[in-house]
């Protein structure tokens, strides 16, 4: 299980390290990275899947 992801230098975001629990629920206003992070551990997914 995947418990922190940790992001540097991707699209906006210069550096983030999100704590990952059971259920993750990313709340906050436009433009403040959520679809970002997802997108950052969708593509290190498929990077890890090939």
């Amino acid at each position: 299980m995947i418990t922190r992801l940790k992001i540097s230098r991707f699209k906006g975001l210069q550096s983030a390290e999100i704590e990952l629990g059971g259920n993750v629920v990313f709340i906050g206003p436009n433009n403040s990275g959520k679809s970002t992070a997802l997108q950052s551990l969708t593509l290190w997914d498929a990077g890890w899947r090939r």
